[in-house]
């Protein structure tokens, strides 16, 4: 893994960058749905042609000199921490629309089997101490709200050389691999902080793209704002505090509890 001094090396070509930036910025969060219906769907081609492609979840990555939290962003005329819901985008006869499903029901369709990705797999929120590195990841299951606390994932990025400009930043191509899941990252040193969408971090400079398991998941993000500064950043309260072991139990069990229970009524 890249140590953190050769990493904020990177920083030295970026003289007026201000190291106690902060800001917000908003992701698109894109996760492809992989559907995967019973044999005698499959076969029906109408069916299969209106099944949605993915969702488009808007998040949001607060940050200052301290900490980043990742959490959900308010719709136009929403609050957030409100109900869950994503905009899906079909693509279907030359078409696109957009309809919307609550996330309550994308998590069940997970634990039963019937979407790819794996049940309980979206990271809901993210909270990193940027001093310690100290984390709290908030992740919701079929209507539970989960806090595990820990350590951020450490990622071992190798740095391409590719480097491109995006919302008018310059940002630099990163790349790694974690438990055979691919990831890409394009970062800016122009904002210095080691931050990024859900767990991704540890880079010099802020992620404004994230591809995860070749683009199963994408973020993207749409907006920077560093004009309105972000005093305080706290660590997320809300939900069971629980450990990952135990929280990948409690998936287990619950997806074994569907399996049976989708095994029954074949067998009816």
């Amino acid at each position: 893994m890249m140590r953190a001094a050769a990493l904020w090396a990177l920083l030295i070509g970026f003289p007026g960058v201000a190291l106690s930036q902060s800001g917000t910025v908003k992701y698109d969060q894109a996760t492809r749905l992989d559907f995967q219906p019973p044999p005698g769907m499959a076969r029906n081609p109408a069916f299969m042609a209106n099944l949605p492609k993915n969702t488009i979840k808007p998040m949001q990555l607060q940050f200052n000199a301290e900490a980043a939290l990742f959490s959900p962003a308010a719709r136009e005329g929403e609050r957030p921490g409100g109900v869950e819901v994503a905009e899906i985008r079909v693509m279907g006869d030359g078409a696109v629309r957009t309809e919307r499903i609550s996330g309550e029901m994308m998590a069940m369709g997970r634990a039963m089997g019937f979407m790819g990705g794996g049940a309980g797999d979206d990271v809901a929120g993210a909270y990193t101490n940027l001093g310690d590195e100290s984390y709290v990841e908030v992740r919701e299951f079929l209507g539970r709200t989960f806090r595990i606390p820990g350590e951020r994932p450490a990622i071992a990025w190798k740095l391409t050389g590719e480097a491109a400009s995006f919302l008018g930043y310059p940002v630099y191509q990163a790349i790694a691999t974690q438990d055979s899941t691919t990831i890409e990252a394009w970062f800016t040193p122009e904002i210095p902080v080691p931050a990024g969408p859900a767990q991704y971090g540890g880079l010099p400079g802020l992620i404004l793209t994230l591809a995860v398991d070749s683009n199963r998941v994408v973020y993207t993000a749409k907006a920077v704002d560093l004009t309105t500064a972000i005093e305080s950043i706290k660590a997320p309260s809300e939900g069971s505090k629980v450990t990952r072991a135990e929280y990948d139990k409690i998936v287990a069990e619950k997806q074994e509890e569907l399996a049976r229970s989708r095994r029954g009524r074949r067998n009816q």
